[in-house]
């Protein structure tokens, strides 16, 4: 199998741990983009024990656009090409939290930070023979809403509202990167890998985690669909287009607004001061 690279966000656990290990498995050598944490390193030893491949670790602040900024720079500065990027890395809040760049904490880092490491990666990913994007949504994303003339912000924060609004963003995006990449050697795909149980539930008390923990599927199910999306033969021209779990589904109407997506894109470059330069 020719050499490919595929860098994954939030590996440390979870479902993107259980990605890691099997595309290494595969013969992907694994870029593992964390917090800087001891849980991370601990991962990174688990990770590469398990798999027998090259995993490198690199750690970033996704709620920081200097953060992804600065590692972007660095990965292009070690690497020629990036065959597969996996925007795994996702959070839900409680409460009302600010990112560094003074986001919402769930916008920042399921919308925001998926848009930017994207954009500053394309150089490389061009540089592929066929690579792949694949984002991390949920079927969450039907009850989601974007608030365009508030910035994408809420005007009173509720947990599981922000959480749909930040995946309804992530599948206008990939819909509208899909376009703007077409003529491109990089396909854009979106995936709902089923209801996991991740470190997503981490700010809930620990027995309602314990309590959802046994109605769900375990991470090494919920990575399936990641691993098939990136490794899959049968999707080599498939772009555009959302995965629940390994199924290709149609997205409900509020996904579908074409002129919607070009005004999310254009509030997004402008808010986040990152370009996509065609």
């Amino acid at each position: 199998m020719e050499h490919k690279i595929c860098l994954i966000t939030g590996c440390n656990s979870g479902i993107g741990k259980v990605t890691a290990i099997e595309l290494a498995r595969k013969g992907y050598e694994i870029i593992m983009l964390v917090r800087d944490s001891e849980k991370s390193r601990i991962a990174f030893k688990e990770i590469k024990n398990e798999s027998g491949g090259k995993i490198i670790l690199k750690y970033t602040d996704l709620a920081s656009f200097d953060s992804i900024k600065k590692v972007s720079e660095d990965i292009k500065s070690t690497y020629n090409k990036i065959d597969i990027l996996i925007n795994n890395a996702g959070i839900f809040k409680r409460k009302f939290e600010k990112s560094a760049d003074s986001f919402e904490m769930t916008l920042a880092v399921n919308y925001f930070a998926t848009f930017a490491l994207t954009v500053f990666m394309i150089p490389l990913l061009k540089k592929s023979s066929q690579a792949r994007i694949i984002n991390l949504t949920s079927e969450l994303y039907k009850r989601g809403q974007v608030n365009l003339s508030n910035d994408f912000a809420m005007e009173k924060f509720v947990g599981n509202k922000a959480y749909a609004n930040s995946k309804l963003l992530v599948v206008y995006f990939t819909k509208e990167l899909a376009k703007r990449l077409a003529s491109e050697n990089i396909t854009v795909n979106c995936v709902h890998p089923g209801v996991v149980g991740t470190d997503v539930f981490r700010e809930y008390p620990n027995w309602i985690a314990r309590l959802l923990s046994l109605m769900i599927s375990k991470p090494k199910e919920g990575a399936k669909p990641s691993v098939y999306l990136a490794s899959s033969g049968d999707l080599e021209k498939i772009t555009g287009k959302y995965f629940y779990k390994d199924k290709l589904k149609p997205t409900d109407e509020i996904a579908n607004d074409a002129d919607l997506s070009e005004k999310i894109w254009k509030k997004t470059e402008e808010l986040t001061g990152i370009k996509y330069a065609e």
